[in-house]
C-alpha cells in the first residue's frame, strides 16, 4: 500500500492547484475587488496619456504623471464641488413646484380623457395600484367624505367613469386625481428619505474608494519598472511556479480588460454628444453639467442610465413642465436603444474582436447573471474564454491572426 506524497500529489496536479489556490485568493480578498479594479482602470487610462506628454510634450515621466493626476483630481472635484450641488438644487426647486406640477399632471389627464373617456378608470386603477394598501384605504375615506359634501353617490360616480363629466361630477374626479397624486408623491418622498442615508453612504465609500484608487495607481505608474523587475523576480523564487503558470494568462486578460474600457470610453463619448445635441434641440438648460453627469455615469452599466436621467428629467420637469420632461424621457429611451442595441455591440466587438450578436448576447447574459460586475467583465471575460481558453481563432481584415498586444506604460 503505497503512501499518500503531498509533492507527488503536487506534481501531477499542479496546474489544478495552482489555479484553485489563486481563485481562493481572489474569493478571500472580494471586498477590496471595487478598489483593485478602479485603480487598474485609472491606470490604464493614465498610463497612455502620460506617455503621451512624455514622447511628445519632452517632459519627464514623472511630470507628465503628476499633470495627468491632477486633471483627474480637478475632474472629481469639479464633480463634487459644482454637479452635486446642482442637484440638489433642481430637487428642491421641484419641491417647491409641486402644486403646480400637480395641477399640470391632472390637466393633462383631463385633456386625455375627454379625447378618449374609455381610458379614466385604467388610469385611476393604475394610481390606485402604484399606492400601499393603507393609502388607499386611506384616500377612499377622503373621497367618501368629498362624494357627500357634493351629494353624490357611488352609483353616479360608476355611471359617469366613461363618459365625460361636468358640474359636481367634474369637480370629484379633479378632487380624486389629486388626492391620489398627492399620496403617490408622499409615498415616494417617503421611499426618498428611507433610502437617502444608503445613498448618502454609497457616495461616500465611492469617492473614498475613488481616491485611494488614484493614490494607489499613481504610486503603481511612478515606480512601474521597478514593479516589472520585482515581479520578473518571482520566476525564479519559490512561487516561480505560479508565475509561470498564471503570469501570461493574466497579463492577457488584463490587456482585454483595459480593450473593455477602451470601448467603454468611446461609447461614453458618443453617448454624451447624443445627449449634448437632444438637450440642445429640446432647449433645455443647465447642458454642460448635465452632459458631464451623462459623460461619468455611462461607464456604469445599466445603473449609469437611471442615475443620469434623474437629474435630466428634473431640470426638465422645473424648465418646461410636464411636456419637456416626457420629450426628455423619450430622448433618453432613444439614445439608451441606440447605446444598447447598437454602440455597445459594434464598438466592443471592434475593439474585442467580437461579432456584434455575440456581443450583445454576452451583455444581456452578463447582466442577468452576474449583475454590475457581469456587464463590466462579461464581454472580456467571455473573449477571453472563447480565444484564449478554447483556442476558437478569429479573423481580421488586415490579418488573419489577431495579436493583442499591450497599450503604451502598461506591462
Amino acid at each position: 500500500m503505497s503512501t499518500f506524497s503531498l509533492s507527488e500529489f503536487y506534481q501531477r496536479n499542479r496546474r489544478v492547484v495552482i489555479w484553485v489556490i489563486l481563485f481562493a485568493l481572489l474569493w478571500l480578498m472580494r471586498d477590496f475587488f471595487g478598489l483593485v479594479f478602479l485603480s487598474f482602470v485609472l491606470a490604464f487610462i493614465a498610463a497612455p496619456l502620460a506617455d503621451f506628454g512624455r514622447r511628445r510634450l519632452r517632459l519627464p515621466h514623472w511630470l507628465a504623471l503628476a499633470i495627468v493626476y491632477l486633471l483627474f483630481l480637478v475632474l472629481l472635484g469639479s464633480f463634487v464641488r459644482f454637479v452635486a450641488p446642482s442637484v440638489g438644487y433642481e430637487i428642491n426647486r421641484m419641491i417647491g413646484n409641486l402644486p403646480a406640477t400637480e395641477q399640470r399632471l391632472i390637466e393633462a389627464k383631463n385633456r386625455l380623457v375627454e379625447r378618449y373617456p374609455t381610458l379614466r378608470q385604467p388610469l385611476t386603477g393604475y394610481l390606485r395600484s402604484a399606492l400601499p394598501d393603507d393609502l388607499v384605504l386611506a384616500t377612499d375615506r377622503k373621497l367618501s367624505e368629498v362624494r357627500e359634501r357634493l351629494e353624490l353617490t357611488e352609483e353616479q360616480v360608476a355611471a359617469a367613469g366613461s363618459t365625460i363629466p361636468s358640474g359636481r361630477l367634474a369637480e370629484y374626479f379633479n378632487r380624486r386625481d389629486q388626492l391620489y397624486l398627492n399620496a403617490l408623491v408622499t409615498e415616494l418622498f417617503e421611499r426618498l428619505r428611507e433610502y437617502a442615508p444608503a445613498v448618502v453612504n454609497m457616495l461616500y465609500r465611492t469617492t473614498v474608494t475613488t481616491l485611494l484608487a488614484l493614490l494607489f495607481s499613481f504610486l503603481i505608474l511612478i515606480d512601474l519598472d521597478r514593479i516589472k523587475r520585482g515581479i520578473a523576480r518571482l520566476r525564479n523564487s519559490r512561487v516561480g511556479d505560479f508565475y509561470e503558470e498564471a503570469a501570461p494568462p493574466v497579463v492577457r486578460f488584463g490587456v482585454l480588460v483595459g480593450r473593455a474600457i477602451e470601448a467603454q470610453a468611446w461609447i461614453a463619448c458618443v453617448n454624451t454628444v447624443l445627449t449634448l445635441i437632444g438637450l440642445l434641440v429640446l432647449g433645455i438648460p443647465l447642458v454642460a453639467m448635465l452632459s458631464l453627469i451623462v459623460f461619468a455615469c455611462s461607464f456604469i452599466p445599466v445603473l449609469g442610465v437611471f442615475i443620469s436621467t434623474t437629474p435630466i428629467v428634473l431640470v426638465a420637469l422645473n424648465a418646461g413642465g410636464l411636456s419637456l420632461s416626457i420629450s426628455a424621457v423619450i430622448l433618453i429611451i432613444v439614445i439608451h436603444a441606440i447605446e444598447a442595441y447598437g454602440l455597445n455591440p459594434i464598438i466592443y466587438g471592434r475593439h474585442l474582436k467580437l461579432n456584434p450578436v455575440l456581443t450583445l448576447v454576452i451583455l444581456y447574459v452578463g447582466y442577468h447573471g452576474f449583475g454590475l460586475w457581469g456587464m463590466l467583465l462579461g464581454v472580456p471575460v467571455a473573449r477571453y474564454f472563447i480565444h484564449d481558453v478554447l483556442g476558437v481563432p478569429f479573423r481580421d481584415r488586415s490579418r488573419r491572426e489577431v495579436v493583442v498586444e499591450s497599450p503604451p506604460g502598461m506591462p
